[in-house]
């Protein structure tokens, strides 16, 4: 039975060390959210059909439609100005929130709204954009329904009463199931969040984001079939020499990024000073009047344009088309988000980097008929370099890509091209499309992630290993009498066998000096005693918990014995590890594992250094 006992308690000795147990509730919580965020996006897609229908075609119907395939002539200029009236007003009146692609909203609730989203937003932000694209908008629905789904899962978390990381996770779920359920497409759900919301790559965060994203797609796929949204021939590279024409494509399409990001922000700041008030409301009529009379020349701007990247997907447009629908898309896109109403930019950018992406294949055939494969190709592969370079998310624009096509042998052009053109527009903007209107607003955002520093180091090796220690049972005044003072900093108090009391500095013994006291009478208890092992990380959660400034490592053995002293300042220098493995010069450098002593070693027998 002891034996039995004995098993029992060495396999679970270790439960929830790895993982926090909570990551359960989160996971269930996720697998509802991700249900509640692919019946959100199946019926915002419906939603924008009917708008479609009803507006472009005068008739009630949820079937799939495009606007290309109107009737009303130049009447249709008149069309997207509808739409941006209706969502010009929604902005202005009931939430200022729906402005924009959703994802800069939503990345803003993660980082100052401790990812908590107003229920009204769940609701105004589907209607606005089915108006907004149901009435020509040149946007996808991904980047608002990314929104709506990360709503959906802060409010579900908030009405759970979760923690504010949870809400966290459970919004990046949200997102998760909105991206993976208007595309089929799971691993993007799921790097889209990764990358734009949590910031991380922790499995507490990724098991119930991938929930989400799994069942999200399980209800497209009951829906729809399990069909690619962009069906594509079976590429292949002429030969490993392409690779180096895929690399400059990425060059050309960080330049579009570049340039779309510039244009954007200019007039977003443009329309922002529109002189008709309430601007929130006419600018975006104005911005739905230019797009409409650039839809009049090229209809395929107007909605999502699902169609025309089938179209270039398939080699199915001349030259003059592709080139002609991509410059006017882009212009179509920054000026109609420039002026305030809301949509996606992913489905945009795509057919602004498909066009040109297929015109380059073109003219290098011209030139080089040997060394270029399908056109389509190039077309698939500067879909993604554009995105990428302006999302700043290369590996969901790659995967994004890769599952919309099931094509494999895109792969390895999807990563040149895209990890290119994301290099090339880091070089040249500091801020991403989905960042910049946030750092206008003062916000601080990093979408580079590593592993913190506190979490790759031990306390080990940033204690100071040379210290003095007092016995508990000497008298304060000895002690000023035998031991200097000056510079010790901590002192750990010890009894006979070496077991820790507590710890007392220099002001604490000069306070005592006045009495008959022992030291372990004035010894506090406001420090954290840690094992050599522990990762500095776990060590500074205990010294914020207990408001503590100091660390006595101890021994693992089972008598806690100081083995060590730090002080916050000691685990600050982590910070001068990091800059020096990046290969910056500082003067005075050191490594953690090189720790700096407090005081040399004493002659006094009561001090001890432990090594």
């Amino acid at each position: 039975m002891a034996n039995k006992q004995y098993s029992a308690s060495k396999w679970f000795r270790e439960f929830g060390k790895a993982l926090d147990p909570g990551v359960i509730k989160s996971s269930l919580y996720a697998l509802l959210v991700g249900l509640i965020g692919g019946l959100v996006a199946q019926g915002l897609l419906e939603l924008i059909y009917l708008f479609t229908n009803l507006f472009f075609f005068g008739k009630w119907s949820f079937a799939i439609n495009y606007p290309v395939g109107n009737h009303l002539g130049a009447w249709v200029i008149l069309i997207p100005p509808i739409g941006g009236l209706l969502v010009g007003i929604m902005v202005h009146y009931w939430e200022p929130t729906l402005k924009g692609h959703g994802i800069p909203e939503a990345m803003e609730a993660v980082l100052v709204g401790k990812s908590k989203v107003r229920m009204r937003v769940g609701i105004l932000k589907p209607l606005a954009t089915a108006f907004a694209i149901g009435t020509g908008g040149p946007f996808g629905a991904e980047g608002p329904i990314i929104q709506t789904g990360a709503a959906f899962g802060s409010i579900f978390a908030q009405f759970t009463k979760m923690t504010p990381y949870q809400r966290r996770v459970l919004l990046a779920a949200g997102a998760a199931a909105g991206m993976a359920a208007t595309f089929t497409a799971p691993f993007a759900g799921i790097l889209v969040a990764i990358e734009l919301l949590l910031f991380e790559f922790r499995a507490r965060s990724f098991i119930p984001v991938a929930l989400a994203s799994c069942v999200a797609t399980a209800v497209r796929v009951h829906f729809v079939g399990w069909a690619p949204l962009f069906p594509t021939p079976a590429f292949a590279l002429v030969s490993m020499q392409e690779l180096w024409l895929f690399g400059l494509l990425g060059v050309i399409m960080g330049l579009i990024a570049i340039a779309m990001i510039r244009v954007l922000f200019y007039l977003e700041e443009l329309f922002d000073r529109f002189p008709i008030a309430p601007s929130k409301i006419w600018a975006p009529v104005a911005g739905a009047f230019l797009l409409g009379i650039i839809g009049y020349l090229y209809p395929q701007v107007f909605g999502t344009g699902y169609d025309t990247i089938r179209d270039m997907l398939n080699d199915r447009l001349s030259t003059g088309t592709l080139l002609g629908v991509s410059f006017a898309k882009f212009w179509g896109l920054v000026i109609s988000l420039g002026s305030g109403t809301t949509g996606g930019v992913f489905a945009p950018s795509l057919i602004v980097g498909g066009g040109v992406g297929a015109v380059y294949a073109q003219v290098l055939h011209h030139f080089l008929p040997g060394m270029i494969s399908d056109p389509a190709l190039y077309a698939l592969v500067a879909m993604a370099a554009v995105f990428g370079g302006i999302a700043r998310a290369p590996f969901t624009s790659i995967v994004f890509l890769f599952e919309l096509s099931r094509n494999p042998n895109a792969l390895l052009p999807l990563v040149v091209c895209c990890v290119v053109s994301d290099g090339f527009v880091r070089l040249l903007s500091a801020e991403s499309i989905m960042t910049g209107k946030l750092v206008k607003r003062g916000l601080i955002v990093r979408q580079d992630y590593s592993v913190p520093v506190l979490m790759r180091a031990r306390i080990e090796q940033v204690m100071r290993k040379s210290f003095t220690v007092i016995k508990a049972n000497d008298s304060v005044r000895t002690v000023i009498r035998d031991v200097s003072t000056e510079g010790t900093g901590i002192v750990p108090v010890i009894e006979g066998d070496g077991h820790l009391v507590g710890i007392v500095e220099a002001h604490d013994l000069l306070r005592g000096a006045d009495t008959d006291s022992r030291v372990r009478d004035i010894a506090r208890h406001d420090y954290v005693a840690a094992h050599p092992g522990d990762t500095v990380d776990d060590v500074t959660k205990e010294m914020l918990i207990h408001n503590a400034e100091n660390v006595v490592v101890v021994e693992g053995n089972g008598i806690q014995k100081p083995i060590g002293v730090a002080r916050a300042a000691d685990i600050l220098r982590l910070r001068r590890w990091v800059i020096e493995e990046e290969g910056v010069e500082v003067s005075g450098g050191l490594t953690p594992s090189a720790a700096p002593s407090v005081r040399e070693a004493s002659a006094d027998p009561r001090v001890n250094h432990p090594t």
